[in-house]
């Protein structure tokens, strides 16, 4: 498995070798004694010591006492001889003056530069300058960290997807689901509740916890508890203190003497199924819930949620319909779309982009007659094409105006970045790596990352070249209006044989 978090570490060691030289200019121009940067804990609204440069030993916590400087917005030299006796104390070092620079972001505090014992105060115009330099530098360092992260979940998420469709046993890949979402939202456990269709209870089926064979089957009453509570109202119920809301229900904790500390409840929606060939329908209702226990670090997020959410949905599929069905492609399909809508989403002009590549895919392998393996791979790679998205930042992805040399260079990335994180994921087929690392090649040279060429570009890669192509083409972009399909279909004729390949090209016009 490729060691994705490994990035995070390289770039918070990257970070904090910038962050000192930051601290080294702003001592260099007010000509300082030290420099401390503080940062904002967004979650408690306190400040904390991230760094500090011309002090020769460690400085202790932040201390209360010095919540003067906690939600500073604007540049101030501190002259109060009381606050600087305070901050001398803490310091262990004498202070005569002391400058606060406020770093943010779009408003944002981020944190405060503190500036002591300076002897020139004549640049102060520049000092601002270079804090709010420093505060977007922080803020797209921590967004690569971010993706960086989630790019690690999904690629987990996503070898999880590999493995499921080799078992048929329904509980079995329900196990493997509820371990794999309480790794993913980094929670210590994740429970799966029925309803009993008599008499109402919630039925605890299913549970990742260690104690799982003394809680499995028992019975929270109607009324009770979180989870009847999501189950009777179909909301999403996220609780970060469940001693504090009366609603919570400690009758599993008491039996197996468990702590719950926080609670993400998601009600199971078991949407209409058509069975086809006049078999009739299953109907839309609500069977059950999940509840994902104790967030190891802080609260839960929206993205816990949202992920939460997508989770939720799929085990509610898989439990109904595995009893009709003795076979889990289509909800893989489901899955992995559900997962490009949130990449899709990072930018605003790619909405159910990687659906649509992967419909025109489909549809230009099947005009040319390839067998159903070949479209399956083209399906799969068709959503997946564009995963490598969720590891560039999204102030560059949502960027209306010219981007600079160096964020194109950060979005040529996004093939290679999806290449790793899919690369392990057995997909019985190597031609979904080939769309995800092709999809940019052109025929000339003139493509990326790799620059392959002619008969250097798989067949799949070539496809979904003119698929991704044509999509782009026929939507909104920052810089331009969508072209018609007309268009757009001679845009792609224009470089036909030269970037395209022919064949692919009108295909994809007799298909359309």
């Amino acid at each position: 498995m490729t060691m994705l978090p490994q990035l995070n570490t390289l770039q918070q060691v990257q970070t904090e070798n910038e962050i000192t030289e930051y601290l080294s200019v702003f001592k260099d121009i007010s000509q300082a004694q030290f420099v401390l940067w503080l940062m904002r804990d967004q979650e408690i609204a306190t400040l904390k010591v991230d760094s500090t440069l011309g002090i020769d030993h460690p400085v202790g916590k932040y201390p209360q006492i010095l919540a003067w400087g906690w939600n500073q917005s604007a540049t101030e030299v501190v002259k109060n001889k009381l606050q600087l006796e305070e901050f001398a104390h803490w310091v262990q070092e004498p202070v005569h003056n002391l400058l606060n620079l406020p770093v943010l972001h779009h408003e944002l505090p981020l944190g405060i530069i503190q500036v002591a014992n300076f002897n020139d105060a004549s640049h102060q115009s520049t000092l601002e300058k270079l804090a709010q330099i420093m505060g977007n530098y922080i803020t797209i360092q921590q967004q690569l960290m971010d993706s960086n992260r989630w790019a690690s979940r999904l690629q987990q998420l996503l070898e999880f997807i590999g493995t499921i469709s080799s078992s048929l046993d329904p509980d079995q890949i329900l196990r493997m689901l509820l371990e794999q979402v309480s790794l993913l939202l980094d929670a210590e456990a994740c429970s799966l509740f029925l309803i009993d269709p008599y008499s109402g209870e919630a039925i605890l089926h299913l549970s990742s916890r260690t104690d799982r064979r003394l809680v499995e089957n028992y019975r929270i009453p109607q009324g009770k508890g979180l989870i009847q509570h999501v189950i009777a109202s179909g909301e999403t119920l996220v609780v970060n203190d469940v001693q504090n809301d009366r609603r919570h229900f400690n009758g599993v904790d008491v039996l197996s003497n468990f702590h719950t500390r926080s609670v993400l409840a998601v009600a199971l929606v078991a949407n209409r199924i058509e069975l086809g060939r006049q078999r009739g329908s299953t109907q839309g209702r609500i069977i059950g819930g999940l509840e994902i226990l104790n967030k190891m670090n802080g609260g839960f997020t929206k993205m816990d949620i949202a992920l939460a959410e997508i989770f939720a949905s799929q085990v509610a599929t898989i439990r109904q319909t595995a009893q009709i069905y003795n076979q889990m492609d289509d909800l893989m399909m489901q899955l992995l779309t559900s997962l490009m809508h949130a990449v899709d989403a990072k930018d605003p002009y790619t909405k159910d982009h990687s659906k649509c590549v992967s419909d025109y895919a489909a549809a230009i392998g099947l005009e040319m007659g390839l067998p159903a393996e070949d479209i399956n791979q083209l399906r799969l790679g068709g959503l997946l094409h564009d995963v490598g998205k969720i590891g560039i930042p999204d102030d560059i992805l949502k960027k209306t105006d010219k981007l600079t040399r160096e964020e194109f260079q950060e979005i040529y990335r996004h093939p290679q970045i999806g290449y790793k994180i899919v690369e392990n994921v057995n997909f019985h087929s190597r031609d979904v790596l080939k769309a995800i690392i092709e999809h940019h090649e052109r025929l000339d040279g003139s493509g990326y990352p790799l620059g392959l060429r002619d008969n250097e570009i798989s067949m799949i890669g070539r496809i979904m070249a003119v698929a991704d192509s044509f999509h782009a083409m026929i939507s909104d972009r920052p810089y331009r209006l969508a072209l018609s399909h007309e268009k757009a279909f001679d845009e792609l004729s224009k470089y036909s044989g030269v970037q395209y390949d022919e064949r692919c090209v009108q295909a994809l016009k007799n298909a359309y």
